[in-house]
């Protein structure tokens, strides 16, 4: 902003200028000068007029702008203070209710006795309303409403002098932190002898539970209980508006599914199981059409598309059954078959073209699997197309839970599947599938079925010959180059069968599928314009990516802070310098008083800038000081307990933390024993966050890739995380508030607002021994309370990188027990 002294300082010299060309006009006329003098001189005034009206209004816009820079500062101070009183306080409840337990006698005895008196404690505690505070309610006039959000708008302060840090509702068990500390003129103006009244003013909003539910108002002073002031009795009318954050929808009734096995059949009895079938289905479909009409009077919902080549009858009956048997009945069937020269199939689909209009039969005019879709894509008159391989089978709910999705706006659409026992008739190998994560599937092909697609964008895309084997996933490579908006339905919708010879039964099966992956990925990249290759991992269907060398690199900024600790801190420097291969970085280390002297020749032994951070240690604040003296545009915030293993760790994270898309990029943590200890954090572990694939050897695949591909996550640690320093500042850095644990969840939370991803790649890897330099033996309870007061409604709505089917405590991708 604009110095406001620089506006005066130039508004004083324009006024000497004013004064002097009215001299000279004085000057002029006296002399009776030449009428061109008279007019220059007064053009001169007339400019110097019109730059004097300009400044007032530049001081008042600088004004304003310092009026609402200023509000957001106090806005921020009031918020910070309030969050630190609330937790504190609960931290206080806590730590008395630990005391008495620890002072019972006999605690199975008691326990049930102290939770009646605590019960009835807080009761009478609560009901005992605080006379000291003054407060009054604008809105709402009345307790009732039929909204799902009610706004409350009023003041309060405390008659004692004792000064509120804030303000919150309580409804049932959640609370909801109000805006406090607004200015009321009005009320200064009715208690002059209270000065506390003119920042009384609070605003909040919370949402409302259907039928009755009890609203209660607190009001809490620094080192304080919150203290209620006000309890009203609150009436929703339900009308079935918005549900509870953190609810999801219920799904569909669930209809009981059972899996037909059947025997080999001849083209005859699979056609004559079919169409006894299809009567009903043909039934059900006129009624909810025009009265009549053999065919509905719009076109079909939902086109299921499906190449055949040589498909056994009896396969093909249980696909048609699976279908005939969806809940969601306005589809049509568009089959195409791929040159079949067994006699069985070519009769089954000629009987098919038969059974009902809704069932569409051609013969591809080219060859391979892309072309039979490309011509079926042709047929389909939907506004929805949907995939189904030959021998493959839907579940019930399927197609009406894509078209309820697909119906919400989302372009494409897949769910989770498993596998079907071809052998056996039984469904195994569930997997749940994390929401879209573009840089996943740039190494794993997960998204697989069910698949759903506005069929426009379908025909656009197109499928590619020259992939056959592969063309699903390069023509989902080439549809998210559309920026469609891509949904995910939680829910197995899709059994996908094992067969001798397919991926689905052995992984090894098609070798040449790895390099059909590799040729589409780094076709794909090239067309996004991201500077890296695509290769082979070291295992089956996985790729990595490889960032291409460069004439020139961005500085990279590592930011350790430390104390003492020579023996890992050592071993930190000495892999930073010996085994980091990226050509432009710098070491900034945040020296916490370190008094061993060998971690202080560490320090004067390796290039490294030295910066004093005296006293407390805190670890937001250290890592803030350093970001703002770094001369890097990346910063990295490392931990001084961590070493390099690989060396092009820094060109990995760079690649990503460049991409203006992503916010932060993280590395694969190990502990000595070549287990993983860090790969991700997941929203929800443990009531708030928690890495995931904790122990897990460092070499398996881990869960369908995740440690082998890079991936989207919601956090990532910051024992190794950067970010660009643009972005750091914007957002205003490590929140200082955290002291000890957390910091790093919400900085990714606050980046992940703003629609930026967050990455972590295996192909930068670290060792890590947590809590090695500073041993912590304690949790900070205070750091949970404020995570959860920010973040609470994010992390109640769930990790969309971890999906919900399974056991997020667990963190290790295993489905909840009973799955």
């Amino acid at each position: 902003m604009p110095d406001q002294n620089d506006h005066l300082r130039k508004l004083n010299a324009e006024l000497d200028e004013l004064r002097n060309s009215l001299v000279k006009l004085r000057s002029q006329l006296t002399l009776s000068s030449t009428p061109t003098s008279r007019a220059d001189a007064l053009d001169a005034v007339h400019r110097h007029i019109n730059t004097l009206k300009t400044f007032p209004r530049l001081l008042k816009t600088d004004w304003v702008e310092f009026l609402a820079r200023l509000e957001q500062t106090e806005r921020e101070a009031w918020d910070q203070k309030v969050r630190r009183a609330d937790v504190t306080a609960k931290l206080k409840g806590r730590e008395r209710l630990l005391v008495q337990i620890q002072s019972s006698a006999a605690w199975k005895i008691v326990k049930p006795i102290w939770k009646i008196f605590h019960r009835s404690s807080k009761q009478a505690g609560d009901a005992a309303f605080t006379s000291d505070l003054a407060f009054a309610l604008d809105l709402p006039k009345q307790w009732k409403t039929n909204r799902d959000i009610l706004f409350i708008k009023g003041w309060c302060f405390s008659r004692s002098g004792r000064e509120i840090a804030g303000i919150r509702a309580k409804v049932g068990r959640k609370a909801k932190l109000a805006r406090y500390g607004l200015e009321r003129p009005d009320v200064i103006g009715s208690f002059r002898d209270y000065p506390e009244a003119q920042q009384s003013g609070f605003t909040i909003e919370i949402r409302v539970p259907d039928g009755i539910s009890i609203v209660q108002l607190e009001a809490i002073e620094l080192g304080s209980d919150w203290q209620p002031f006000l309890r009203e009795e609150l009436k929703r009318e339900t009308n079935g508006e918005a549900q509870e954050d953190g609810e999801s929808e219920s799904a569909p009734d669930r209809p009981e599914e059972r899996i037909l096995k059947l025997p080999p059949l001849s083209a005859n009895k699979a056609f004559e199981l079919i169409r006894s079938e299809f009567q009903p289905h043909t039934r059900r479909v006129n009624s909810e059409s025009a009265p009549g009409s053999p065919i509905p009077a719009t076109a079909p919902s939902i086109s299921v598309l499906t190449p055949t080549h040589d498909t056994k009858p009896e396969w093909l009956a249980e696909a048609a059954l699976s279908l005939i048997n969806q809940t969601f009945p306005d589809w049509e069937w568009c089959l195409v078959d791929d040159g079949s020269n067994d006699r069985e199939t070519k009769k089954l689909l000629d009987l098919l073209s038969t059974v009902s209009p809704r069932v569409r039969v051609a013969v591809s005019p080219g060859k391979g699997i892309s072309a039979a879709t490309n011509h079926a894509l042709e047929l389909a008159r939907s506004d929805y197309v949907c995939f189904l391989d030959h021998d493959d089978l839907l579940h019930p709910l399927a197609l009406e839970c894509m078209r309820d999705k697909l119906a919400e706006g989302y372009d494409v659409v897949y769910s989770d599947e498993d596998k079907l026992d071809d052998s056996s008739g039984a469904l195994i190998e569930p997997f749940f599938k994390p929401d879209w994560s573009p840089e996943y599937f740039r190494g794993a092909m997960y998204v697989g079925h069910l698949l759903g697609v506005r069929r426009e964008l379908a025909r656009k895309t197109g499928f590619d010959s020259s992939y056959d084997g592969v063309q699903d996933f390069e023509f989902m490579l080439r549809l998210s180059e559309l920026a469609p908006r891509i949904g995910h339905i939680p829910e197995i919708l899709y059994h996908w069968r094992k067969t001798p010879g397919s991926i689905a039964e052995d992984s090894d099966a098609k070798p040449h599928i790895g390099a059909l992956q590799e040729k589409a990925v780094n076709a794909h990249l090239k067309r996004v314009q991201l500077p890296a290759g695509a290769k082979q991992a070291r295992l089956p269907h996985r790729l990595k990516i490889v960032p291409a060398r460069r004439d020139t690199y961005a500085r990279v900024s590592i930011i350790i802070p430390t104390r003492n600790a020579p023996d890992v801190f050592g071993r930190c420097l000495q892999s930073l310098f010996d085994k980091t291969s990226y050509p432009d970085f710098e070491v900034i280390v945040l020296d916490n008083e370190t008094t061993d002297p060998i971690a202080v020749g560490l320090m004067e032994k390796y290039p490294v800038r030295r910066i004093e951070f005296p006293g407390k240690f805190n670890y937001s604040r250290a890592n803030n000081q350093g970001a703002a003296v770094a001369t890097g545009e990346l910063l990295v915030f490392l931990n001084n307990d961590t070493e390099v293993v690989t060396p092009e760790w820094l060109e990995h994270l760079a690649y990503y933390a460049e991409q203006p898309d992503v916010g932060a990029a993280g590395a694969l943590l190990a502990y000595e024993k070549n287990t993983v200890q860090h790969a991700g954090v997941a929203l929800g572990m443990r009531g708030t966050a928690d890495h995931v694939m904790r122990h897990f050897p460092i070499e398996v695949d881990g869960y369908a890739g995740n440690l082998v591909c890079a991936r989207e996550v919601s956090v990532v640690t910051a024992a190794c995380l950067m970010i660009r320093a643009p972005l750091f500042q914007e957002i205003g850095g490590f929140n200082p508030h955290f002291f000890t644990a957390y910091q790093d969840v919400d900085l990714c939370l606050r980046v992940r607002a703003r629609g930026l991803r967050v990455i972590c790649t295996p192909r930068a890897r670290l060792l890590h021994d947590e809590f090695v330099s500073r041993p912590q033996s304690y949790y900070d309870m205070v750091d949970r309370m404020l995570l959860l007061d920010q973040w609470e409604e994010v992390i109640e709505r769930g990790d969309p990188y971890y999906n919900r089917n399974l056991d997020l405590e667990r963190g290790d991708y295993s489905p909840h027990s009973g799955e």
